[in-house]
């Protein structure tokens, strides 16, 4: 097994940062997924249904998991998840903390295992999802700052 951690700031509100992240089926806005269903839609609650499906390796995993925990903390909410498939075992988490002054940190956490005949490849794939869930949070970020970004203005005539 395989832990992968990362972690960004972002230049947006909690709100919109927290609509973005902690609701998988937005995750192909931001992720390299080829689609996430979620059963029930929406933002993550408690025993909620997901099932990613992404291409990683040259191979498309399916990966249906559930929503463990729904933690609101002072300033954060952090989601923890669990599940797999015959091919791979996930959990982990995300997490939105408020840093105030309109900014915020993204968290993410990610314990990935292979198993049966892929399993000798888990560590040896490791690094390469840990550059593909580092870009994906930074793609979070510009994303999320674009839309907080104003529009529109043209200067003074």
């Amino acid at each position: 097994m395989v832990v992968i951690t990362s972690s960004v700031e972002v230049a947006a509100d909690f709100r919109t940062v927290a609509a973005l992240v902690l609701d998988w089926g937005r995750d192909a806005e931001w992720r390299t997924v080829l689609d996430v269903r979620t059963t029930p839609p929406g933002p993550a609650v408690l025993g909620q249904q997901i099932v990613e499906r992404l291409r990683f390796a040259g191979l498309v995993f399916e990966t249906p998991t559930v929503i463990k925990d729904v933690a609101r903390l002072s300033g954060a909410v952090r989601i923890t998840y669990a599940g797999g498939s015959s091919s791979v075992t996930v959990s982990g988490s995300r997490a939105v903390h408020d840093l105030g002054g309109g900014r915020c940190r993204i968290d993410t956490r990610l314990e990935l295992a292979l198993r049966g005949l892929l399993r000798q490849f888990t560590r040896m794939l490791a690094p390469s999802y840990r550059r593909r869930s580092d870009a994906d949070l930074r793609r979070a970020a510009m994303l999320l700052e674009r839309a907080a970004t104003p529009t529109g203005s043209w200067g003074r005539a």
